[in-house]
């Protein structure tokens, strides 16, 4: 009886063991799942807060702030001429890979060089994983050449620090004529070093005696833009459209004018929604692109969006990675209207001087004063020498 209780104890205690550890047993496992639980709520809160907890940079190259600069205005009677030849995109080019293109060109008769550039567009170049300036040696027809203005930018934060740039090369003096000008370019860096050719744009500005009467800009530069948003309408990398404009020109302008053509230059951007703005107006669809899309070349006519005084030209980034690049404008002048309209205002500076006009010039003697008083014993006098003419010759 008494090992019967004994067994009976010893199960019941046991029995009780097994309780309290199951009990502790589902304690700790709920406590792992809260546990499990808050850790999680914790990354989906930091997740959340993590883009306005994100530190903006202090320079950010996404942003439209490198304005392109004007290489020249000028006018002349002739015109303006812009291919981009056979380009294309190199993909990655490493150090002894070259990049060549050919250009056309058709000089018309009787006309001049007065002046051409030469423009090399590159992108991310790079050593490694590492952004660097690039080294490129180029020739134009066999002859070396330096660049005479070198455009960079840069994202200048984070990964993919890699720069994009425009190199501008003088070949005023490597074209006298017609003729196919052959462009090399090679990578000279170091081992572990490439670059990406967008591609070589030629500008030609000729004199010719039976050309056009012509004023013209050229802008030249290099301004990395990027507004991409999330799904959720953020900014990826910190620049919403509003922020990623490049400032392409800034004319001013004497009307009147007959025409006016003008040219964008862009690299990387076949994106639609980038628009070109032109005082009010808005051009999208502008990055299409053509000749390529590493290469966009927009040319159109903006005649009815200029007026007299300032103007400006405006790129806006409304998408992905985009380069400006240059910005040509050609304005043909109206010479017979400037010299009417300017000969109008001689004449009435000269009327305002003088305090007559051509209306009124004839009449002014008659409103002189004293003129009736001289005019009536003028004609009283005459008479009477009539009168006494007649007298004498009765009495003979």
């Amino acid at each position: 009886m008494k090992r019967g209780w004994e067994l009976d104890e010893k199960n019941k205690t046991k029995n009780e063991y097994k309780f309290r550890r199951t009990k502790l047993s589902k304690k700790k496992n709920m406590l792992y799942k809260l546990t499990g639980l808050c850790c999680l709520l914790s990354g989906l809160f930091c997740l959340l807060i993590a883009p306005s907890l994100a530190q903006v940079p202090e320079n950010n190259g996404y942003a439209g702030d490198k304005p392109l600069k004007t290489y020249i205005h000028d006018t002349v009677k002739g015109d303006l001429y812009y291919t981009a030849g056979s380009s294309y995109y190199s993909g990655k080019a490493y150090p002894g890979d070259t990049y060549k293109v050919n250009h056309n060109f058709d000089l018309p008769e009787g006309a001049t060089i007065k002046l051409a550039r030469l423009y090399n567009y590159w992108t991310w170049s790079s050593e490694g994983m590492e952004g660097r300036n690039p080294e490129m040696k180029l020739s134009f027809d066999g002859q070396e050449l330096e660049p005479d203005r070198e455009y960079s930018d840069r994202k200048g934060w984070g990964s993919y620090d890699y720069p994009s740039g425009t190199w501008a090369y003088d070949v005023s003096s490597c074209i006298t004529g017609s003729g196919t000008f052959t462009t090399e370019i090679e990578n000279i860096g170091p081992d572990a070093s490439c670059v990406c050719i967008e591609g070589v744009g030629l500008l030609i500005v000729y004199e010719d005696p039976d050309g056009r009467n012509i004023e013209y800009w050229i802008n030249e530069g290099a301004d990395e833009l990027n507004s991409q948003m999330d799904e959720n309408g953020s900014p990826l990398y910190y620049t919403a459209p509003n922020q990623t404009i490049c400032e392409m020109l800034r004319p001013a302008l004497q009307f009147p004018i007959r025409s006016a053509t003008l040219w964008t230059i862009t690299q990387s951007g076949n994106w639609e929604n980038n628009t070109l703005i032109v005082n009010d107006k808005k051009f999208t669809g502008i990055c299409d692109g053509k000749p390529y899309p590493d290469l966009e070349i927009d040319e159109r006519n903006v005649t009815d969006c200029l007026k007299a005084g300032e103007n400006i030209i405006l790129f806006q980034a409304a998408g992905d990675y985009v380069i400006s690049s240059g910005s040509f404008l050609v304005v043909e002048k109206d010479l017979l209207a400037e010299e009417s309209k300017s000969s109008t205002e001689e004449a009435s500076e000269k009327s305002e001087e003088t305090g007559s006009t051509p209306e009124t010039s004839g009449t002014e003697s008659k409103k002189a004063p004293g003129f009736g008083f001289v005019f009536a014993p003028a004609l009283l006098t005459g008479r009477k020498l009539v009168l006494g003419l007649r007298d004498k010759k009765a009495g003979k």
